[in-house]
């Protein structure tokens, strides 16, 4: 390095390769008067000037035949012929860079424009004593950031005139330097070089494009989390149904930023883009760089039809809130029905044998209630230790009268009230399966047609007279119903009070014993044509073809149930899914017309004998006469006739009735499926003891030999169900936001698209439209001729500025495209400031005043050519 202070300084020169003469220059300098060359676009030098009274010494060196290394530009060669360059007077103006003069390089390709010192010195560039006028900012160069030294820094920099010059140069004055106003350098021109520690080499550094990618990949992701999150919602109960609304919205929000954050970088490497291979007018330029954020942009037309691409883009960047909207409206809140399979308490079901082992002298009870049994009973003493008592049946308690004849009005089971709380829970229907054995009549069909017989029920004959001629057409009877033959009757005539006979002991065998069950015969006639109103009476045409006789009869079973029960907003639905029908209640065949004569009032003779029922086995005794209770109350509302020799007024006898067995809305004709009404109203009758669990029959399904009792259950009467409610719950439609994210990714991975291609070719630079960008492209005359404010001087432009086109490229000189380019250009209006035809300067101009280029680059390597 050369000393700042004063005297005379010697320097090691280089021996050009094309020249013999070596240059030597001695600088003098003072502490008092420094100045500094200003790095312009068309050169690059440093240059050190020591000014000492207005004086600079020159001397001269001989030729060295030994090679000197420069250690400051790191190269090696030979020693060449220095040359005194011409004296000059500089004085200070004030502006941020001081004036310099530069000898040119002695150079083959230099040796046209130079004619010796003495001619250069009497040049216009040599007499540069006084003040002259502060140089407008026209081509300044800017240097990469490699390239700048620290504040205050000296350094030999290498200028592509073939000088070596010194200069102190500040890098903070280059902020406004920025990648849209590189500087291309010519092969020629080696770069500078920085007498610092080069910097070490990181094994990674930020690209500025991967902003672009990150941020598409981001809202990529978001709208793959935005699915997960709405995922893990589907059908779980709508619970802080806001909260998680707004939690997919910050999710839609954020995949919308992401993506439109990627699109707006790419819409301006678009812009620059465009600007760098077309000219627009300044309005489309206005609008051109506003189209993302002010939507009266969108409205000029020219922008549409030079920047297609970057207004696809805008468009993108306007419609994208639309995502948010569709995307908050795939997850909905509907009812649904939830169905937990568990456990529930308080279910009940039937156990018979508990009637057989009831003593009603010492009644069970539960929780302090008395137990009801479905019989009531007689006694034939009143000391029960006497060898002649025992128990007999008498009839169905009132109890389960009451309870029967409730099922038979209403049409269906009775249900506990509250049976839905109380097994369910509230807000809950839940369902559930109970097996247990009971009385069931099985029925068959027996005949069948006009004139057709009777058959027998095995070996059960129908009763005496009973066939189709009692029914229409052929008779008068619609209904026809016999249920009493050999029925349980009145044991004893004459008897004291509980049904203690009046006779002695020993009593008739056969005293209080269950011979048979009665069978059930019923005959019944239907329409042929059930949707049409038949003839009403015998004298109509058609009367013989528009009715059908039929019979049917059922026996009293015992019977395996499997039955489900449904308990929906408090109502009870019971199916049966199984009946296995195990024995008859009673397993002996009626006699009719012999008599039994055994000493007691009922005179029923079966066969065979010894499968009667008798008092004195008591558990089964008492078990059947609980089915014989059940029964009974069906063959009472069962029994009787229903007269329609009139259709229209028919004549009922009959408790049926009153029953779901006839119909009155066509003229209390029977259902054609009357076996199954049959069955079902039997058992509506048997499953309505769950409505009133005092009845001893009632028990825990958890624990069928404990009697239930009025209580609710506790854990000891968990049974499996199914609870069931309708509850609201998210509902996600997958498919309508993957539609509308599908097509928003895609549509963003084409503007990514465009904004790489836009970025390789803006020279492998992500450029932005930030304020030192635009000031950094906009600066120099090349634009401030115009003018630029209106008459009012409020802002506004002139409607002639407006027109003008404007285009991004390498700003000429004041010359132009005319002035020559490739040589040494000169400004007339600042001679110091000279062009070098390897260096190029890029900014905004007017059409003629810019030369547009085309690149050719990659993210990591430019090179730009001209067209």
């Amino acid at each position: 390095m050369a000393a700042e202070s004063g005297g005379w300084i010697s320097r090691s020169s280089i021996q050009p390769q094309h020249g013999q003469h070596s240059l030597r220059r001695g600088l003098a300098s003072s502490p008092a008067s420094t100045t500094h060359r200003r790095i312009a676009s068309d050169e690059i030098s440093l240059l050190s000037q020591s000014l000492a009274g207005d004086t600079v010494g020159f001397t001269h060196s001989s030729v060295s035949s030994e090679p000197q290394s420069w250690l400051h530009l790191g190269a090696t060669g030979p020693a060449d012929v220095s040359i005194p360059p011409p004296p000059a007077n500089w004085s200070e103006d004030g502006d941020i860079g001081s004036r310099s003069l530069t000898t040119p390089n002695l150079t083959p390709g230099f040796s046209q424009f130079y004619h010796g010192p003495e001619q250069f010195q009497n040049s216009p560039a040599s007499s540069l004593r006084g003040t002259r006028p502060k140089p407008a900012p026209i081509q300044f160069e800017d240097a990469p950031a490699d390239f700048y030294s620290p504040p205050g820094s000296s350094q030999p920099m290498f200028s592509p005139h073939g000088r070596f010059q010194h200069s102190r140069t500040d890098s903070r004055a280059n902020l406004l330097s920025t990648p849209s106003t590189t500087t291309w350098r010519s092969p020629r021109t080696p770069p500078p070089y920085s007498a610092m520690m080069p910097p070490t080499k990181r094994w990674w550094h930020w690209q500025p494009a991967w902003s672009m990618y990150l941020s598409f990949l981001f809202g990529v992701c978001c709208a793959i989390g935005h699915h997960i999150f709405y995922k893990t919602l589907d059908g779980r109960p709508a619970e802080n149904q806001l909260a998680m609304l707004r939690y997919g919205a910050v999710l839609a929000f954020a995949t919308k930023a992401g993506l439109v954050a990627a699109i707006v970088i790419a819409f301006k490497q678009r812009i620059w883009t465009t600007v760098r291979s077309k000219f627009l007018t300044v309005a489309a330029l206005d609008s051109l760089f506003a189209a993302t954020e002010d939507l009266s942009a969108l409205l000029n037309v020219e922008i549409y039809k030079r920047a297609k691409v970057a207004m696809l883009l805008a468009v993108f960047v306007w419609l994208t809130p639309i995502v948010i909207i569709l995307t908050s409206n795939t997850l909905l809140v509907k009812p649904a029905l939830r169905v937990d399979n568990t456990r529930c308490l308080g279910i009940r079901s039937l156990n018979f044998d508990k009637e057989g082992l009831e003593e009603w002298r010492t009644p069970t009870k539960v929780h302090g209630i008395t137990g009801l049994s479905v019989s009531i009973w007689n006694t034939t003493a009143v000391n029960t230790s006497s060898t002649e008592w025992f128990d007999y049946y008498t009839a169905p308690s009132d109890q389960f009268v009451q309870l029967a004849s409730s099922a038979a009005y209403i049409g269906h089971a009775v249900a506990k009230a509250g049976a839905g709380i109380d097994i369910c829970g509230s807000g809950w229907n839940c369902t559930y399966t109970i097996k247990f054995t009971a009385p069931a009549y099985k029925c068959s069909e027996l005949a069948s047609g006009v004139g057709s017989e009777v058959k027998p029920l095995g070996d059960q004959k129908p009763p005496d007279g009973f066939s189709t001629k009692l029914l229409i057409p052929e008779g008068n009877y619609s209904y026809y119903a016999y249920t009493s033959g050999g029925d349980y009757s009145m044991q004893m005539n004459d008897t004291w009070p509980g049904g203690i006979p009046k006779i002695d002991p020993p009593f008739p065998e056969t005293l209080g014993a269950f011979r048979t069950e009665p069978v059930v015969w019923i005959g019944y006639s239907i329409r042929a044509k059930p949707d049409e109103k038949g003839p009403l009476n015998n004298s109509m045409p058609g009367w013989n073809d528009a009715y059908i006789p039929k019979v049917i009869a059922c026996e009293n079973y015992e019977t395996d149930y499997t039955v489900t029960f449904n308990l929906t907003g408090g109502q009870q639905i019971t199916n049966v899914t199984e009946r296995k029908f195990l024995r008859r209640v009673v397993d002996t065949t009626w006699i009719q017309s012999e008599q039994a004569n055994d000493g007691t009032a009922d005179n029923t003779t079966a066969t065979p004998k010894d499968n009667y029922v008798y008092p004195r086995n008591v558990h089964q005794y008492r078990r059947v006469a609980a089915f014989h209770s059940i029964g009974s109350q069906l063959r009472y509302f069962v029994n009787g006739t229903v007269d329609s020799k009139q259709v229209d007024t028919p004549i009922q006898i009959t408790k049926a009735v009153q029953t779901k067995l006839l119909d009155p809305r066509r003229d209390y004709f029977t259902s054609p499926n009357l076996m199954e009404l049959v069955q079902d109203f039997y058992e509506d009758m048997i499953f309505s003891l769950f409505s009133n669990p005092q009845f001893l029959s009632v028990v825990w399904a958890a624990s069928p030999n404990e009697a239930a009792g009025t209580d609710a259950g506790d854990g000891t009467t968990e049974y499996p169900c199914v609870r069931s409610r309708l509850e609201n719950v998210f509902s996600y439609h997958e498919r309508d936001l993957w539609i509308v994210y599908s097509i928003t990714i895609l549509l963003a991975l084409g503007g990514v698209i465009s904004g790489t291609l836009a970025i390789l070719e803006n020279e492998g630079l992500l450029r932005s439209t930030r304020f030192s960008s635009i000031v950094a492209a906009t600066r120099g005359p090349a634009l401030e001729r115009l003018g630029w404010v209106g008459p009012e001087s409020r802002g506004s432009l002139p409607r002639d500025v407006k027109k003008l086109k404007v285009g991004y490229g390498v700003v000429h000189k004041a010359g132009g495209l005319g002035g020559g380019l490739g040589g040494l250009q000169e400004d007339t209006s600042y001679p110091e400031r000279v062009a070098w035809d390897g260096d190029v300067r890029y900014g905004f101009g007017l059409e003629g005043d810019v030369r547009q280029t085309k690149s050719e680059a990659n993210l990591f390597r430019q090179r730009s050519t001209a067209i």
